[in-house]
């Protein structure tokens, strides 16, 4: 989460061009949005007013990449401009740190899932949706975190991604943690939490 403007001495008079998500205040209030959904899988998460018209999937990821990890835009979803500022290694999906998909189209990559000895070197998901809180597919969710089940509705989520996601957290701690995102919105999914969907 570093300051765009110092890390490439953009003269003062030019600082107005770059957009907030690459902002260090604004990235550390994602991050703590991003804690706060994680803590409490299923508590959509509005980020609006920090995103400053761009997409959630974007201040995300500017959120939480930086040099040190890898990247998979697996549907390119990005913008070539979003590299250079994202400082981030490209890889390949079966390697990549982090996965950033359409979540429209079917699930068909296999994410790296960690280890018995580092399960915490698995893949984290960022899913884009069309829409959440609205739409045909409803999660309902159990587990750490929640007190009872919360639900959550989605329009624009493939049907195959929770039952690849059942498949791959099943060997638990092994597994992949997922966040979801629309434009403005997000809600996490940790690999801990327990998934049933009604469409």
């Amino acid at each position: 989460m570093t300051d765009i403007n110092a890390e490439f001495n953009i003269p003062q008079s030019y600082k107005t061009s770059i957009e907030t998500i690459w902002e260090m205040h604004a990235q550390q209030a994602i991050f703590r949005q991003l804690m706060e959904a994680m803590a409490r899988p299923g508590k959509v998460i509005e980020l609006s007013t920090l995103l400053d018209g761009a997409t959630a999937h974007r201040g995300v990821l500017a959120t939480l990449i930086d040099g040190d990890v890898t990247l998979n835009d697996y549907h390119n979803l990005l913008h070539k401009d979003d590299w250079p500022l994202l400082q981030v290694k490209e890889t390949n999906v079966e390697k990549a740190d982090y996965i950033l998909c359409n979540a429209a189209l079917a699930a068909n990559i296999k994410p790296k899932l960690g280890t018995l000895p580092s399960p915490d070197f698995s893949a984290t998901l960022i899913l884009k949706v069309e829409c959440i809180g609205d739409g045909h597919t409803q999660l309902v969710l159990k587990g750490p975190g929640i007190n009872g089940i919360t639900k959550v509705t989605l329009r624009g989520l493939h049907s195959n991604w929770m039952e690849h996601r059942e498949d791959w957290n099943c060997a638990f701690p092994l597994g992949v943690d997922m966040i979801i995102t629309d434009n403005e919105r997000l809600v996490a999914l940790p690999r801990t939490t327990h998934v049933e969907v009604i469409s």
